[in-house]
């Protein structure tokens, strides 16, 4: 896929903003639906990304995995080389972007060879707290958070942050706003940014002026949970894994639509299958999947 086609599509996403902005919970997914288990077992998962294809990988941090989902298929080991891995997302080359937060780095994985590539952090000299979550522009940088849960026990060596990694590897800091910055997502369009601010219990909105420049810092949803990972759907409404609370749904408007799989732990969700309409929620021990009425977003990564 062209970045002139990845832009056409992000248009196409910004034009249903408004078609989005009355939707209701059943207009987006049968009432009477539940996730379905996957797979379980995990230490704690997290970070789902989808491939082009629409297959999910997702990270357990706790014993330095990740894990790869092809429908129809038992969940198998991607690779267990990956310490503390936590937010993921695949780049417009294929490769699998991912936040290893306590070994300090974001690294990028060739998926058919499982080879690895350092992308920001992981010097002799420690630089980041522990890289979190990621998201990435349609020029191939990229956005993450750099909070500190003290995963490994390391204390902290700067405040946390959000930064911005261009292309060519420089690395600049946009966002001192939050508490504990966690999940992070652009539009597909690449013209608006949403923070979540785990420690701040709210969602921060940006409008993106150019790659790595943010502006307009709005305080733009509180939340009333701690938020972690984020998707959207092809409407624009926006849906933030809100820990035992379970899946907040939000119109392109910051109206709230209401609350996917109550009391089912969700630290992170990310749309895929063939056609984009299953929601897959990580959490905790488990690997879940949700059957939507709308689709989400596709993946950075050409299609097969």
């Amino acid at each position: 896929m062209t970045n002139a086609m990845r832009v056409a599509m992000g248009l196409a996403a910004a034009g249903a903003l408004a078609a989005g902005a009355g939707a209701k919970l059943e207009d987006l997914c049968d009432p009477a639906a539940q996730p379905q288990v996957l797979g379980t077992g995990y230490g704690f998962c997290e970070g789902p990304a989808a491939d082009g294809a629409g297959n999910v990988y997702f990270s357990d941090g706790k014993t330095n995995a990740i894990h790869y989902y092809e429908p129809g298929k038992p969940v198998a080991l991607f690779t267990g080389d990956s310490f503390d891995a936590n937010g993921m997302m695949f780049n417009a080359k294929g490769e699998l972007v991912v936040c290893e937060g306590a070994a300090f780095r974001v690294v990028a994985f060739n998926v058919k060879s499982k080879q690895k590539r350092v992308l920001a952090g992981g010097g002799a000299t420690r630089e980041f707290n522990e890289p979190n979550d990621l998201t990435i522009d349609l020029q191939d940088g990229f956005y993450f958070t750099d909070p500190n849960y003290r995963h490994r026990g390391q204390p902290p060596v700067r405040k946390e942050d959000a930064y911005y990694v261009a292309p060519d590897g420089r690395v600049s800091c946009v966002s001192t706003v939050c508490k504990k910055p966690n999940g992070i997502l652009l539009t597909p369009d690449n013209k608006t940014l949403y923070l979540a601010d785990n420690g701040g219990r709210c969602i921060y909105r940006y409008d993106v002026t150019a790659p790595g420049r943010l502006a307009n810092e709005t305080k733009w949803i509180d939340l009333g949970a701690g938020p972690d990972g984020m998707t959207l759907d092809a409407q624009g409404n926006l849906y933030v894994a809100c820990g035992g609370v379970g899946v907040k749904v939000y119109a392109p408007d910051g109206t709230a639509i209401g609350v996917l799989a109550p009391g089912t732990y969700a630290s992170n969700v990310v749309f895929g299958g063939p056609d984009f309409k299953t929601l897959f929620l990580t959490s905790k021990d488990r690997f879940l999947g949700l059957p939507m009425k709308v689709g989400g977003i596709r993946s950075l990564a050409p299609r097969p």
